[in-house]
């Protein structure tokens, strides 16, 4: 009988499941990421933290560092929208009276006294148009002219050729009459071409040299510190004379649609009125403000004209003026004591105009000695009602300037000559601001020159310098006839 050995049977170790094994690991990694390791997490600190604690204030520190940076590149993008839009925008570039006038404001009258300009030179009525119609007219002109000449010869011919008394004398009076029309033709011929010849040398160079961003920018500010000045007057007038002053919205529009007429339509300079505003970044809302002022002025122009009036409240006076104030500090003391006013003149006074006189500047009117000497201070010492005649005014200093005037007579009511009132009505408000400019109570900044020429205020088209000029000879588009 044979023996068999039995076997056990196999006792298979059950299989370790995947749960508990997962279970075990992470028992095993809490328990070494809950371990302390006694190492700093920064400048010395945090040993006693476990790997977990330092785990959690790393990723806690890396989400606050992203939020600061996300926070600063926002705050960053925010107050750069802020100071150009805002901020910017709004800083003064000059004042008056204590109201400030915002380069915003300037940026958008230097937009519209470009496309003025521009419009000007170029638009349907602009210079260029005019020279294109006077060759034109010349041309046609011209052919009158030679026409009518031809006429002259031909009945001088045929008067020498009859010997008909009676066809010789009505030929003879034909040839007077051509001969005065021929006379006549050439006059029109003669006043155009000297009507081109000074637009081509005198009117449009003059209009090109004032196109620059230097003269347009300062007209622009100078033109908003007058509208200020004007406001603040007409805020204080009566309510009808703050009716003339003040535009309508029928006179704004009606000066706008002008504007936009006048836009040039050909050549390269013609313009829709959507592209300019878009070319210039400014709104029609900004257009029409800008209208607004230009308007204003035209008002204002207009009703101190009416106040312009002959006869009218006179002065004879006479005037010196002295180089240093020195010399007139001794000249008025001499005055003072009795010496005489007309060899001082003489002597002393550096205006050429009037030393040769003796000083005397005759009668003269309200803003006569404005428009030759450009002297407020001077011009409103002479007209102050408290004036006697023989008064001797002290040493008056403007521009650089010291003067000395005397009252030698004051009329109440004489008649101006045609031609000087005219004058005085044309200059009616460019008079009295400068009057008002130089009034004590009145402050005005000087203009920044930085904000004035700043790129990002001035139109792209407005040339730095006129032609001809080194900074900018090639500023002003070429296109004009002649050129």
């Amino acid at each position: 009988m044979n023996s068999q050995t039995t076997r056990r049977p196999e006792q298979k170790r059950p299989a370790r499941s995947s749960t508990s094994g997962l279970k075990s690991y992470r028992k095993q990694t809490a328990h070494v990421s809950m371990r302390r390791d006694g190492k700093p997490l920064i400048f010395g600190w945090g040993g006693h933290l476990s790997h977990y604690e330092k785990n959690q204030l790393q990723r806690r520190a890396t989400f606050a560092l992203v939020a600061l940076i996300g926070l600063v590149i926002l705050a960053v993008i925010i107050g750069f929208f802020v100071n150009i839009n805002i901020i910017t925008p709004n800083l003064p570039i000059t004042s008056v009276n204590g109201q400030s006038i915002p380069q915003s404001q300037y940026r958008k009258m230097v937009a519209v006294q470009t496309q003025f300009a521009l419009n000007q030179l170029y638009g349907p009525n602009g210079y260029s148009a005019i020279q294109a119609e006077l060759s034109k007219q010349t041309t046609t002109q011209q052919t009158a002219v030679t026409t009518a000449q031809k006429k002259v010869t031909d009945l001088t011919g045929q008067i020498k050729a009859t010997t008909d008394a009676t066809k010789k004398a009505d030929l003879t009076k034909q040839l007077t009459a051509a001969q005065t029309d021929l006379k006549n033709q050439q006059q029109k011929l003669a006043g155009l071409s000297q009507e081109s010849q000074t637009l081509t040398s005198s009117t449009i160079p003059y209009a090109q040299q004032n196109f620059t961003q230097s003269q347009i920018g300062n007209e622009s500010a100078t033109w908003l510190q007058d509208d200020v000045l004007i406001s603040q007057w007409a805020a204080k007038q009566s309510g009808s004379i703050q009716a003339k002053i003040n535009p309508t919205d029928k006179q704004v529009n009606d000066t706008l649609n002008t504007f936009k007429k006048n836009l040039p339509k050909v050549g390269s300079h013609a313009t829709a009125y959507d592209k300019y505003l878009s070319k210039d970044g400014i709104s029609n809302d900004d257009v029409v403000a800008m209208m607004t002022i230009t308007q204003r002025r035209v008002n204002a122009q207009n009703y101190l004209a009416t106040q312009v009036v002959s006869p009218t409240r006179q002065i004879h006076a006479r005037s010196m003026t002295i180089a240093t104030q020195a010399d007139a500090d001794t000249v008025l003391q001499k005055l003072k004591s009795g010496g005489d006013f007309a060899a001082l003149a003489k002597s002393k006074s550096v205006d050429n105009s009037t030393n040769t006189k003796g000083g005397d500047l005759g009668w003269i009117a309200r803003g006569q000695y404005l428009q030759t000497d450009q002297s407020a201070i001077v011009e409103d010492w002479l007209f102050d009602s408290a004036r006697h005649v023989n008064e001797l005014s002290p040493v008056l200093k403007e521009n650089g300037a010291f003067r000395i005037v005397q009252v030698l007579g004051i009329d109440p009511s004489r008649v101006v000559d045609a031609n000087t009132l005219n004058t005085l009505k044309s200059n009616a408000l460019q008079n009295w601001l400068t009057i008002q400019r130089a009034q004590s109570g009145v402050n005005i900044s000087d203009i920044d020159q930085n904000k004035l020429l700043d790129p990002g205020n001035l139109p792209s088209d407005l040339p730095a310098g006129a032609p001809g000029e080194e900074s900018g000879a090639s500023g002003l588009p070429s296109g004009l006839p002649g050129q």
